[in-house]
């Protein structure tokens, strides 16, 4: 995908990454990242840039300031505010914008600064934008809770695929960092799993294709009317389940010729059994659909993608 209107050098790209304060409005496609200089949101640009270089994408920095930022007296006047607020969004954004358009010498970078909620304003633009990519936690995380608010909203509700960027510290997929998609027999799932295989072919990254058996107790066989044990079940469950992925992945590996794929059938409570593996294979990102139906696997995504995206090691990419 080649960057619509790059430019020819970085001075000029420098000049196309000035603060743009009419709002987003401005923003019709490429990854937008929220910003806010806080070290989620540090991070958060540090993955977006590296990706907007290896796909070519634009890229675009928001930064909003809250509401909650302004005065409430009866004799308040937003327009009062403006000059002020356009300075601190320059201040927050100019610094990033520098680091941003050193890498991305020849492709635009865009910044934006309006006044308004984070997560609003994010899910708003995300029906214009190719990916939104927010920090794990920004300033006012700790009142919001471990995820934080804005990535929370963002991730539950944007237009097109949301990216939590996770960690201590900024993680790609790569020959050593596969990518993880959680599948389960969805139409979410699906998308997810063709989402995964086309990153995993661009970053030379292994695929590993899991699924999640959630069962319980003990269940009786229909056909026999007798009952059987737990590890029956599973095994049983894991046999069947593990030739549906291999089944889906068969148009991965059609699609992508010599891409590594592998599958694997996981017990437990599907986000923390998900979070689990991307530890254990230190996975470079970790592809869900937003929401499942449960199906073979059990698997509902709507709790478990928020469950992975609050544990998982890594980046983790939401398709909606």
């Amino acid at each position: 995908m080649s960057a619509a209107g790059s430019t020819t050098d970085a001075t000029s790209s420098t000049d196309t990454a000035r603060n743009d304060t009419a709002g987003v409005e401005t923003v019709s496609h490429g990854i937008v990242v929220g910003y806010d200089g806080s070290p989620g949101a540090r991070l958060a640009l540090e993955w977006a840039i590296e990706t907007a270089k290896r796909d070519e994408r634009p890229l675009t920095l928001l930064h909003c300031v809250g509401m909650t930022m302004t005065p409430t007296f009866r004799a308040y006047d937003p327009g009062v505010q403006a000059r002020p607020y356009d300075v601190m969004g320059q201040g927050v954004l100019s610094e990033a914008v520098e680091i941003a358009t050193k890498t991305l010498r020849h492709q635009d970078v865009h910044s934006v600064s309006v006044i308004g909620s984070a997560a609003a304003e994010l899910v708003g633009v995300s029906d214009r934008a190719d990916l939104v990519v927010t920090g794990s936690r920004g300033h006012g995380a700790i009142s919001a809770g471990l995820l934080g608010s804005t990535s929370y909203a963002v991730t539950a509700h944007a237009h097109c695929p949301a990216v939590v960027v996770r960690g201590d510290a900024v993680v790609h997929a790569g020959p050593s960092h596969p990518v993880v998609v959680a599948f389960d027999d969805s139409k979410n799932a699906q998308q997810a799993l063709e989402t995964a295989g086309q990153v995993a072919a661009a970053a030379q990254a292994p695929l590993h294709v899991i699924a999640v058996d959630n069962v319980g107790g003990l269940e009786v066989w229909p056909e026999t009317d007798t009952m059987i044990g737990r590890e029956q079940m599973m095994e049983s469950m894991h046999r069947r389940v593990g030739q549906v992925l291999q089944d889906v992945t068969e148009d991965a590996r059609q699609a992508h010729p010599g891409l590594e794929i592998r599958t694997s059938v996981l017990g437990g409570s599907p986000g923390q059994a998900i979070a689990a593996y991307a530890v254990d294979v230190r996975a470079g990102l970790v592809v869900m659909g937003s929401r499942g139906h449960g199906g073979f696997t059990g698997m509902l995504l709507g709790s478990a993608s928020h469950r992975v995206v609050h544990d998982a090691p890594c980046p983790v990419l939401v398709i909606h």
